[in-house]
Order: C-alpha cells, then structure tokens, then sequence
C-alpha cells in the first residue's frame, strides 16, 4: 500500500502520522498476526541486550578474568551504540524495502554471532562479536519490527509497539535462566549454541510473519538525514533519547556485577536480571497503554522518574541486601519498560508514518552516543571508586535528570502549561 493513495485525517494529538491513513487495519486478524511475528523479533534482538549483566559478569570473571571493568564496558557500550546507530543506514532501506529483507540478515547475524560466541577467548574476539555482529543483527531486528508496527497501528500504537516490545522482555526472562542452568553443566560454548538454538525459530517467524504497508517514494539514501533535528522540538527530543540512553544500560549491565561485588550468589546476580526483566515485561506494554489513553509524551515523563525514583531509592541505599535489590529490579524493570517502548513512539508522534525511518534512523544516529558511553563512563567510575558504586548510581540518575527536563520541554511545546493536555 503506498501511503499517497490514503485518505487523509487530522487529528493534532496522535501527530503528522494521523494524516496518513484514517483506516489503519488495527483490529483485523492481518494486524495482530503481523504483530506476534513483531514480538518474534524482538524476542531475537533484546534479548541479549536485556540480559547483558549476565554475559558481562561472566567473561568478567571468567574468560576476560583481571580486564578492567572500564574495558570490558566497551564492549558492551560499543553493541548497545551498533543497535541503535547503524538505524541511520537501516532505516531507510526499510522506508523502500520493507521489513522482509532485514529481518533476513538479521536472522542469519543473530545465528551467526551465538555461534562465534562459543568460540570466543580473547578480549577482541568478544568485542567483534558481541559489538559489531550482535550490535547489527540487534539493529536489523529491531529495525524492521519497529517499524512495520508502526504501519499497522496508529489510535493503539502506544498499546500495540509495547506489546511487541515485550518479546525482548520474555528474552530477558529466559536467557539468564538457561545461563543459569547451562553454563555450571555445559560450560559457555555449549551454552552460547543451544542460544542460538532458541532464537532460530523465533526469528524465522519474524521474517515470514511481518509485512510492511507504506513505502517511501523519497530518494534513497544511506546518509542520516540530520536536517530533521532543526526542527526544534525533534532536537529536544533527540537530546531526552541521548540520555535515556546514557543511564537506562548501565543498570542493566552493572546490576548482576555489583550484587556479586556485595557478597550475593551467582545465581541470585542472575535471578536479579530476570526480575529485571518480569518487571520490564510489564513495563513495556502498560506503558503504551497507558501512553494511548493519556498521551505518549505524558507516560513516557512520569516512567522516567520513576526510574530515578528507582536508583535512587532503591539501589543507592540498598548496601547489597537482596531484598532491596530484588524490589529494585523489579521496579526499575517496570519504570523503564518504556525507554525502548514508549521512545520509538513518541518519535513517531513528531513525523509522518512513511517518513518514520528517515527520523527514526537520524535522532538515533546521535542518541545512540549515549548508549556508547554509558557503559564504559560507569565501568571507569567502579574502577575510580575503588570497586565501589556510589559513582555509577549518581552518574545513571543525573542522566535521567536531564531526559526528564528534555521530554518535559517537548511536551510543554505542544500542550503549554495545561497538565490535562493528551500528548
């Protein structure tokens, strides 16, 4: 279907998007299966990003035993920065080609890039592969997925994006209950294999569930179309999604590190992750819910300082009890649900549904710093501090700081000072 041909509609609180189509197919049985083979992909692309304490406790006490932490942050800093800054070449191809030719490459990288795992040894060996490998069959998934909800939902967008973001939620459930489980009994290559295992299937069905229904007529070009940040709000917005970016990985990355660092088991450092994650799964979707009935902009500010609530409640006075811990995992997992959820669509609210990837792909291809540098800021903070990670909490809530003023700026924009304002 090509977006020109659409009847148009007006209405300012869901954005330009809503002057494409005035009958976006959300209630057909078409819609909702093109959405669980969204789910699929996501299941495929998150889940090692959700679960990335787990790897970095383990190479870090393993395979790359005496690194310093800052370095080993770099690894995973430099993959969190691939998912999201190769968008800039990524998505305008799915503007012109649609999700199917992706989520293809993206299937065989994520393959590909478990099965190297098993192999790896050495500090770069995991950097290529965890870092560039993974980083862009993370960005091919999650890419395509992104966008084609986008083209089928518009009124329920919020609702339906974190309903198949929730598959990254479900990944970060499982994969620290199969390390868990496998790594003592098989050891990591074996482990890394029966990974790759699991996500075959489910990126399969991503690749033959999803189909696309608008397509871009603009020139097709690989280059980040960064014109798009002089409008003044998207630069603002672009700004929130650095710094969401900046502190949402870092306790994602450091908590399973720094429950072994106060004395706590492997095996509750990975449980922690997968609380994270149960709480994420329901952050995800509640979020856009939410975000539907009460505006994107709305929810996504409120979540946002319930995550600095979270840090800062929670963790920073936590001293290692579990208990503490465990209700900060959960709690910061359903808070920021929404920082991948809910963020896409409020991109989406500022652009035209077929001109979604070339903004998409140019706000990440700056935020994605954020993501970059995060980590490995908050792995040198640890090693400044001694072991200690009072310097990592402060730097992770400062960041959430300034995506909430940022995000608040945007809204005030539209809305004015009218809190009952839906944006």
């Amino acid at each position: 279907m090509n977006a020109s041909t659409s009847t148009p509609t007006q209405d300012p609180e869901l954005g330009p998007s809503a002057a494409i189509d005035e009958s976006f197919p959300e209630n057909t049985t078409r819609a909702w299966i093109t959405l669980f083979g969204c789910f699929c992909s996501f299941f495929s692309a998150l889940s090692l990003m959700n679960s990335a304490g787990a790897f970095q406790s383990w190479i870090s006490t393993h395979q790359l035993a005496g690194v310093d932490p800052g370095k080993i942050g770099w690894i995973f800093g430099f993959y969190n920065f691939f998912s999201f800054f190769a968008a800039s070449k990524i998505g305008p191809l799915f503007d012109r080609y649609g999700p199917r030719p992706l989520s293809t490459m993206g299937l065989i990288l994520c393959v590909v890039s478990y099965l190297l795992m098993a192999q790896c040894t050495q500090y770069w060996h995991f950097f290529l592969d965890i870092g560039v490998v993974g980083g862009l069959s993370t960005c091919l998934l999650f890419t395509s997925a992104l966008g084609t909800v986008q083209h089928w939902f518009l009124k329920r967008r919020g609702l339906a994006t974190g309903l198949a973001i929730s598959g990254g939620s479900v990944g970060g459930i499982v994969l620290p209950l199969v390390l868990q489980r496998l790594l003592p009994a098989v050891g990591f290559a074996w482990t890394a294999r029966a990974a790759a295992a699991i996500y075959l299937p489910f990126s399969l069905a991503g690749v033959v569930l999803m189909t696309g229904r608008f397509k871009s007529e603009a020139k097709l070009t690989l280059l980040p179309d960064l014109t798009v940040l002089l409008e003044a709000r998207v630069l603002a917005l672009t700004c929130g999604v650095f710094f969401v970016e900046l502190a949402f990985f870092v306790p994602v990355t450091y908590l399973s590190s720094y429950a072994l660092r106060k004395g706590l088991s492997t095996q509750t450092s990975f449980l922690l992750l997968t609380i994270l994650n149960v709480g994420s799964l329901l952050g995800r979707w509640l979020p856009g819910y939410l975000g539907d009935k009460l505006g994107r902009f709305n929810t996504q500010i409120v979540a946002i300082s319930a995550c600095l609530a979270a840090i800062l409640g929670l963790w920073l006075p936590s001293d290692g009890a579990k208990s503490w811990l465990i209700s900060f995992a959960l709690l910061f997992g359903l808070a920021s649900g929404s920082n991948i959820s809910l963020t896409p669509v409020c991109i989406a609210q500022l652009c035209p549904t077929e001109q979604y990837g070339r903004y998409y792909s140019s706000i990440y291809t700056v935020s994605s710093f954020g993501s970059l540098i995060g980590v490995p800021i908050a792995g040198q903070l640890i090693s400044a501090l001694d072991g200690e990670y009072l310097g990592l909490m402060l730097f992770a809530a400062a960041a959430y700081v300034i995506a909430f003023v940022c995000f608040t700026v945007v809204r005030l924009w539209k809305t004015g000072l009218v809190l009952r304002k839906r944006f």
